[in-house]
């Protein structure tokens, strides 16, 4: 007895594969749901007229933080400008400042000029004993005044006697045989340093008529001028006291 087999059935041969397509169009459908809930509840639109708002508003956005940049920029170098300016201002005071200081002596300073040295008279015996011949061979205060007296009437910028700067409160006196300056004993040799015109400083002290000259210095060789060519005459800045404690500075009002 013979069996026979059929074929299987065409009809239903398309059943797995539309099968697995479905499943697979499930999966991205599912997929894309869950991506679109994601969005949405972080925030992120989902929808076209929500990305066009969204574009709109960044894009204000950026125009007002592009405008912030310019005002920005603008207002940098506003502040540089008045940085520049204030350091220039600044720059100015400290010139006048240091003018002012030099002027005082407060400063040390250096230049042409001469050096002046006075000294008690080789010619005076060292036996005699009549004061009225010891004082005409020895330097006083006075001479010491007034040969700086001569140098500033001549131009000098700065004078100091012993390394003493001489300043508009200082003051040269003696005290029995002692000569003070700014309140401190100074010994002979005394020398004064001034910086200026060398040839003015030094023809002040050497004119006829002049106090070297009527004092008769040179002639007794009590002073020796030495002139300086170089800007090498130094002196010192004044080191005592700057404080004033009855002047008082006048302060113009704003009319």
């Amino acid at each position: 007895m013979s069996t026979n087999i059929s074929p299987p059935g065409r009809g239903k041969a398309w059943l797995w594969p539309v099968t697995a397509l479905c499943i697979l169009l499930g999966m991205l459908l599912a997929l894309s749901l869950k991506t679109t809930r994601q969005a949405a509840s972080e925030g992120y639109p989902t929808r076209l007229p929500a990305l066009r708002s969204e574009f709109r508003n960044i894009k204000e956005e950026n125009e007002r933080l592009r405008k912030d940049v310019a005002d920005y920029r603008m207002q940098a170098e506003q502040l540089a400008r008045e940085q520049a300016s204030g350091i220039s201002t600044a720059r100015g005071l400290q010139k006048q400042l240091e003018e002012a200081k030099t002027l005082a002596g407060l400063l040390p300073v250096r230049g042409p000029g001469v050096v002046v040295t006075l000294d008690d008279s080789p010619k005076l015996n060292v036996s005699e004993t009549d004061p009225n011949v010891i004082e005409r061979y020895i330097v006083h205060d006075t001479d010491i005044l007034a040969v700086c007296n001569e140098l500033f009437a001549a131009g000098a910028e700065a004078v100091s006697v012993n390394n003493q700067r001489l300043v508009a409160t200082s003051g040269i006196t003696c005290a029995g045989s002692v000569i003070m300056v700014n309140a401190r004993a100074v010994s002979r040799p005394y020398v004064i340093k001034a910086i200026g015109d060398p040839d003015n400083l030094r023809g002040a002290l050497t004119m006829q008529g002049r106090y070297v000259d009527v004092q008769g210095l040179d002639l007794l060789e009590m002073i020796k001028i030495e002139v300086v060519r170089d800007p090498y005459v130094s002196i010192r800045a004044y080191d005592g006291s700057a404080r004033l404690r009855y002047a008082k500075p006048i302060v113009r009002q704003a009319e």
